[in-house]
């Protein structure tokens, strides 16, 4: 498996790390918390990789996913990936209600969480589309809930796009409630040149 280049990791840190400040601040709007992130992992993962990580984060506990495709210069798709009481508590916090009220995802906090997924890549596109000064684009989410591990929701929604993939792995965290969202860029290797020379002509003005 091909590995990225230090130069590489460092041109999707760059985005990643823009890509999530911004991320996190339209979170922190729609759940009125304080939201804390982590910096950005940057990894070449093959599919099965990608899956047997995912599952490890998933172990022992039902899991939401949600997935946009991405599309544009580059192409592959974005992965938001909650454990079950946190998306408990996201769907609180975004129907304003007190932590503790929701046991159940059911449709109207579907609803909920795909328009959060929805808003967080946008949010996340945009500034990495001005800063990089390309264009990449969002398609509609598709979520799935109550997981028992989520290998087959991500093979159904990016196991048609290539082997392997760049993954940016980022994670936003609110404090006060000790919820986490995973959120994923997936690439795919033919990004490195076009993610490259855009950070590279941003950087020399």
């Amino acid at each position: 498996m091909a590995e990225l280049d230090e130069m590489a990791k460092g041109a999707f840190q760059e985005a990643g790390n823009i890509g999530m400040g911004h991320l996190a601040t339209s979170l922190s709007k729609m759940v009125n918390r304080d939201v804390k992130i982590d910096i950005p992992v940057v990894e070449m993962l093959t599919l099965d990789e990608i899956i047997a990580k995912s599952n490890e984060e998933g172990k022992n506990k039902s899991v939401i996913g949600i997935h946009l495709h991405m599309s544009g210069d580059v192409t592959g798709g974005t992965l938001i990936l909650l454990p079950k009481f946190s998306a408990l508590s996201f769907s609180d916090l975004l129907m304003k209600k007190s932590i503790g009220t929701t046991t159940k995802i059911e449709e109207p906090q579907i609803r909920k969480l795909r328009e959060m997924g929805l808003n967080l890549c946008s949010s996340y596109m945009r500034v990495v589309n001005e800063f990089l000064g390309i264009d990449l684009k969002i398609g509609d989410p598709s979520i799935e809930v109550n997981m028992e591990g989520v290998g087959d929701f991500i093979k159904a929604q990016i196991g048609t796009l290539a082997d392997q993939f760049i993954v940016v792995k980022g994670e936003c965290f609110i404090p006060s409630t000790n919820s986490k969202n995973e959120f994923n860029m997936l690439f795919e290797p033919g990004a490195t040149d076009v993610i490259m020379a855009a950070v590279m002509k941003k950087m020399m003005g």
